[in-house]
């Protein structure tokens, strides 16, 4: 398995989704979503019309961590452990503009 690290992605306007990647065909087999310690406002991760006021087609919300300690994370990942996932059918949203989630996918 190849790790690809993606970095910070920020959310530049909350309530505008950013997607994991713009490329249709991107494909991963793990990924996994982490608070930034030193940050303020929950993340959110989900599909396409995810919501935060409803949470609709909302996958998991990560907690801040102002404080630097432990952060919250979580892994989404294949049972078949091959690259199904599309990058592009997820995504990101924050409470707070400008602040964003560490993301690193893993192919086959």
């Amino acid at each position: 398995m190849t790790a690809n690290p993606l970095g910070r992605i920020n959310v530049t306007t909350p309530g505008t989704l950013v997607p994991l990647s713009t490329n249709p065909t991107a494909r991963a087999s793990k990924i996994f979503f982490q608070v930034i310690p030193g940050l303020t406002g929950k993340g959110y991760v989900g599909t396409n019309g995810l919501l935060r006021a409803t949470l609709a087609n909302t996958i998991r919300v990560l907690w801040p961590n102002p404080s630097g300690g432990i952060s919250d994370s979580f892994f989404l990942e294949s049972h078949s452990d091959s690259d199904v996932l599309y990058l592009a059918s997820y995504f990101i949203d924050m409470d707070v503009a400008g602040e964003g989630l560490l993301i690193t996918y893993w192919t086959e």
